[in-house]
């Protein structure tokens, strides 16, 4: 075999390997989000923002909503409609499943 051939091989396998991998990693988070406990926690509104994202079928708006729980920031995605009902330096109780908003009061 010639050193190229031994090259092109070897990136092929290393190729293969990291799509197992970055596919193996989106499963994953996948299934913790999906099968996460339910968690309730005091927390405040920290920041909200509107994203733009541009693809080629056009351009598309992506809500989020910031919250400080026990010191983390906890980041979520939300529907244009919820979006307008969080205020900054809001305080209650966070109910979340994994990604997901299940309620705030």
């Amino acid at each position: 075999m010639t050193s190229s051939a031994i090259f092109s091989t070897a990136f092929n396998c290393f190729a293969i390997v990291l799509f197992a991998v970055c596919w193996g990693a989106i499963i994953i988070k996948i299934i913790k989000s999906r099968y996460a406990q339910v968690k309730r926690v005091k927390a405040e509104v920290v920041d909200k923002y509107k994203n733009q994202i541009v693809t080629k079928h056009g351009i598309t708006e992506r809500y989020v909503v910031v919250f400080s729980a026990g010191g983390k920031r906890l980041a979520f995605d939300v529907s244009e409609f919820s979006f307008a009902g969080y205020r900054i330096k809001e305080k209650g109780t966070l109910e979340y499943k994994g990604n997901k908003i299940i309620d705030f009061k």
